[in-house]
């Protein structure tokens, strides 16, 4: 599984500028990073009149416009999503995902505080680290709000690198189900063997497609 976390709080509390900030600084790093947001209302980039907006009204389930630099999903879906739903959605092949949003995801969250002798929204107990400029009488992990560096340096080393290896498997697209145990097992093992390859360096995910050429 993708290390994800969630950058949760009020609204005005500075969401927004802390992920700009946390995406900067772990692109930095040399990390391939996403970023979901979460939004209230719908968001329509579907242009009235546009080939994608002519498709959707024709029926059309899902649209893919691919460009030389970008790839535009875009998919109709009954409800509002929540994050595990949308990182369903976003794919594999990146180290780190930053969420802004998503207060009921079970995933790791981080609030920022939106200070004024306010209470915090969540309970200590819910939270990885909290984000604020007023001192707060809590037990977690406490950043200022310019500290990007040594937020993402918490996030590396305390939810990314104490993450067990995960993986998906697939087989004529559909996905397998794996024990945890069997899980880590062959994680392990096809991460001991990829170590052992010349200028392969720190493996930060991995990605291997096998086709049969028997069948």
């Amino acid at each position: 599984m993708i290390p994800v976390v969630a950058i949760v709080g009020k609204s005005g509390s500075g969401k927004t500028v802390l992920m700009e900030k946390l995406v900067a600084e772990f692109k930095s790093r040399g990390f391939k990073v996403a970023a979901i947001k979460h939004a209230h209302q719908m968001v329509d980039m579907d242009t009235n009149g546009k080939d994608t907006w002519r498709f959707s009204r024709a029926g059309s389930d899902a649209t893919v416009v691919a460009s030389p630099s970008r790839i535009t999903v875009f998919k109709n879906i009954s409800g509002e999503p929540g994050l595990e739903e949308a990182l369903k959605a976003l794919g594999q092949g990146y180290n780190i995902v930053l969420a802004e949003g998503f207060k009921s995801t079970k995933l790791p969250k981080i609030e920022v505080h939106k200070g004024k002798n306010a209470a915090p929204v969540f309970k200590e107990s819910e939270l990885y680290a909290i984000v604020s400029d007023e001192k707060l009488k809590l037990k977690i992990p406490q950043f200022r709000r310019d500290d990007a560096e040594g937020i993402a340096d918490f996030i590396e080393k305390d939810i990314m690198d104490k993450m067990p290896p995960d993986m998906e498997i697939t087989v004529n697209g559909k996905p397998i189900f794996l024990k945890p145990f069997v899980k880590d097992i062959i994680a392990s093992s096809i991460l001991a063997m990829l170590s052992t390859l010349k200028k392969v360096g720190i493996i930060r995910n991995a990605v291997i497609l096998i086709r049969n050429k028997n069948v």
